[in-house]
C-alpha cells in the first residue's frame, strides 16, 4: 500500500509497505479521509514523529478485516478510529480516562496513523458514523472529541458565557460544540478575515481581532460580561494562557485543548488573585455518561450543513507535502486540511 513515512524534522514521503494485517481484537480501516491538525505541524516541524512512522490520527474509513475474536463491526461500515492506544488495566484505563495512561500512545504519533491506504487499530476504537456524512466530515469526530472533551473538563454549564482562543479547526469546532452543548454566549478570537467569518457562522456573537486580544483588552472586555469559561486551543509557543488568565473572571475555568511545544508563560498571581481554574485537556475519555467520541460524531452529524464550511482542502496522499504546506498557511483562507488515499 502507499503510504506516508516520517523521515526526519520537516520531511515525510509516500512509499510502498506492506498491508498491515488485524492480530486478535484489532481491526484494520481502509482510509477513506485523514485529517491533519495543528499537532501534525508542531511535531512536522519539530521532527518529533518516530523515523519511519505514518502519521494522522484524525482518521475515518471502512471496516476492510477483522483479526480474531472481534465481533460487533460489519465489513464496509462506515467508522471513525479514537486513535488511542492504552493498556487497558490501570487505574486510569479502568476509569475511562485511557489517553492518561501512563502506556499510552496515539496512531499517527507514536503508532502507525492514517495518511495511508490502510491503517490497524483495536477494533475497540472504531465508532460507526452515519452513512450520510461525507469522509471529510467524518473525519472531523476525532478533533470534534477533543473539544468535548476539553468542554467537559471545563465544566461547562448552560447559560455561560465561553471564549475561545484561536481560530483554528479545533477553535472553530469549539464555537459549534459550546453553543450546541448548551452555552449562552460564545466569544472568539480570531487571526484571520475568513476565521472570523466562520466563527460567526457556527454561533460566535462577538469575534475579537488581534488588537482585542491583548491581555489588556481581554481583561477589559471580561469585566463588563465576566467571561465563565476560556478555551485555549492554540498551544504551539504562544503565549495565549496570559491571555486567557485576563479574560476569565473570578471563580472561572481555562480550559487548555492547545499542544504546547515547550514552556510557556502564565501568570500566576492572576490565576490565583481570581482562584481561577486551570484544567489542560488530552485527547478524549469514556465517561459514565458516553464516551466523548459518541458525543462528537452526534455534534458533526447535527451541524453538518454548518461544518462542511470548515473542510476546506482535500488533497490526495501523493501531495502530502502540499497537504503539509496547506495547513501551515491559514493567511490563505485554509481551515482543515484532509489527506485522501
Amino acid at each position: 500500500m502507499r503510504a506516508a513515512v516520517a523521515r526526519g524534522r520537516g520531511r515525510v514521503e509516500v512509499a510502498a509497505i506492506p498491508i498491515p494485517e488485524p492480530g486478535p481484537g484489532e481491526a484494520r480501516v481502509r482510509i477513506r479521509a485523514c485529517g491533519l491538525c495543528g499537532t501534525d505541524l508542531h511535531l512536522h516541524h519539530a521532527g518529533l514523529y518516530p523515523p519511519g512512522n505514518t502519521p494522522g490520527h484524525e482518521m475515518m474509513g471502512e471496516v476492510d478485516a477483522l483479526g480474531d475474536g472481534v465481533q460487533g463491526l460489519e465489513s464496509g461500515g462506515p467508522v471513525a478510529v479514537e486513535p488511542l492506544h492504552s493498556c487497558g488495566s490501570c487505574e486510569s484505563c479502568r476509569a475511562g480516562l485511557d489517553a492518561i495512561c501512563r502506556e499510552g500512545q496515539i496512531y499517527g504519533v507514536q503508532r502507525a496513523g492514517g495518511f495511508a491506504e490502510y491503517a490497524v487499530v483495536p477494533a475497540r476504537r472504531l465508532f460507526p458514523v452515519p452513512a450520510e456524512l461525507s469522509p471529510q466530515l467524518a473525519a472531523l469526530a476525532e478533533p470534534m472529541a477533543v473539544v468535548v472533551r476539553g468542554l467537559r473538563r471545563g465544566a461547562l454549564e448552560r447559560g455561560q458565557r465561553v471564549l475561545v482562543l484561536g481560530a483554528g479547526s479545533i477553535g472553530l469546532l469549539a464555537v459549534a460544540a459550546a453553543r450546541a452543548l448548551g452555552a449562552g454566549e460564545v466569544w472568539l478570537c480570531a487571526r484571520h478575515a475568513h476565521q472570523a467569518e466562520l466563527g460567526r457562522g457556527l454561533g460566535a456573537v462577538r469575534v475579537l481581532d488581534e488588537g482585542e486580544s491583548t491581555p489588556l483588552r481581554l481583561d477589559g472586555a471580561g469585566r463588563e460580561a465576566p467571561v465563565d469559561l476560556v478555551v485555549e486551543t492554540v498551544g504551539g509557543s504562544a503565549d495565549t494562557l496570559i491571555q486567557a488568565g485576563a479574560a476569565v473572571r473570578p471563580g472561572g475555568t481555562v480550559s487548555v485543548l492547545g499542544v504546547f511545544m515547550g514552556r510557556t508563560e502564565i501568570d500566576p498571581l492572576g490565576l490565583f488573585v481570581k482562584e481561577a481554574s486551570l484544567a489542560f485537556s488530552n485527547c478524549y475519555a469514556h465517561p459514565e455518561t458516553g464516551a466523548d467520541f459518541e458525543t462528537a460524531i452526534d455534534l458533526v452529524s447535527d451541524a453538518r450543513d454548518a461544518l462542511c464550511a470548515l473542510t476546506t482542502h482535500a488533497v490526495p496522499l501523493d501531495e502530502i507535502d502540499r497537504a503539509y504546506a496547506l495547513a501551515g498557511d491559514k493567511s490563505s483562507g485554509v481551515v482543515k486540511v484532509t489527506v485522501v488515499p
